[in-house]
């Protein structure tokens, strides 16, 4: 079910629309894919849905996943789906231009990965 970043962000780029919440998701794509965090997170898409896990995993895949979704033309939701109670489930919005800076507080707050990892990506804009 997990695909590699590569086919994730070939995926994005046969978008040929103007959502700049879909090209947020293929910039981020891309920009793990450059990092060590492409070696870490791995990830599936559902038509514009980006939806990332910590292992590989394949269908049906029932476990916890975040997943990211274009929410108008210009915002990107992050949705964590750790319940089927939608209510319960941990959930922002934010500016397409800032999917990269969410993604790396989200992986923060859920201790994903080690601050010092996190904090040398931060530097970095996506793009």
């Amino acid at each position: 079910m997990t695909k590699s970043w590569p086919e994730i962000i070939e995926r994005y780029r046969e978008y040929a629309g103007d959502w700049r919440s879909i090209h947020a998701l293929q910039s981020l794509a891309r920009r793990i894919n450059e990092t060590p965090l492409a070696g870490a997170l791995f990830a599936w898409t559902s038509m514009f849905d980006l939806c990332i896990v910590q292992t590989a995993v394949s269908y049906p895949y029932e476990g916890p996943f975040l997943r990211l979704s274009p929410a108008s033309r210009d915002q990107v939701q992050f949705r964590y789906e750790d319940t089927h109670v939608e209510a319960h489930q941990w959930h922002r919005t934010v500016d397409a231009d800032d999917v990269m800076p969410r993604l790396l507080e989200f992986l923060d707050q859920l201790r994903w990965f080690p601050a010092a990892v996190l904090e040398s990506l931060g530097s970095k804009k996506i793009g």
